[in-house]
């Protein structure tokens, strides 16, 4: 799958993110003045900056997945409207019984509603810290649906999930990139 990809990261004076590559991030992080700070609660917004390319044509974005670790908290995730919004806590848990992460997805009501590619549009999540500093990665998944001729959908993928700095080679239908992240910092 050959895509056309043109989005710059989008940096606030209150947030370090810290991406794998930064110059190929394709979802970014905003605080939007909310500080990140460990043991607080904060907002936080991904914004998609496209969708997807195939076969020359473009496609909107249809659905938009993140993946909040248990380190965030368990998210509120922002109204949109046209979209319907689930949370769905994983089934792996830790000793204390807290969900390993928790999976936000927005899914558009209907076709006027996608993310059209050449547009951007910022998906928010209210969070609260883990008292102890780090970096926190938010693996993200977009979808956009291609109507073939035969009238059914073709799903691609575009898989912002890489966290370890690897690259993984995408196939007709999925890309893979690294995953957007933010660093909390210590109170002061």
């Amino acid at each position: 799958m050959k895509k056309k990809i043109a989005l710059g990261c989008l940096f606030s004076a209150a947030l370090i993110i810290s991406t794998t590559t930064p110059a190929i991030a394709h979802v970014s992080v905003q605080s939007k003045g909310y500080s990140v700070t460990a043991g607080d609660s904060s907002r936080l917004w991904l914004s998609v900056g496209h969708g997807c390319t195939y076969k020359n044509a473009k496609y909107g974005t249809s659905v938009f997945q993140v993946q909040v670790p248990r380190s965030a908290g368990k998210p509120t995730p922002e109204f949109h409207v046209g979209f319907k919004t689930s949370v769905v806590a994983s089934a792996t848990v830790d000793a204390s019984g807290v969900p390993d992460y928790y999976t936000v997805t927005w899914t558009a009501k209907s076709r006027s509603y996608v993310v059209d590619d050449g547009t951007f549009y910022d998906f928010g999540l209210k969070l609260s810290w883990s008292a102890t500093p780090q970096k926190v990665d938010f693996p993200t998944v977009q979808t956009c649906f291609v109507t073939l001729a035969d009238r059914t959908k073709k799903p691609l993928y575009l898989r912002w999930n890489i966290t370890d700095g690897t690259s993984k080679t995408g196939t007709e239908d999925t890309e893979f990139g690294p995953a957007p992240s933010v660093t909390t910092k210590a109170k002061a």
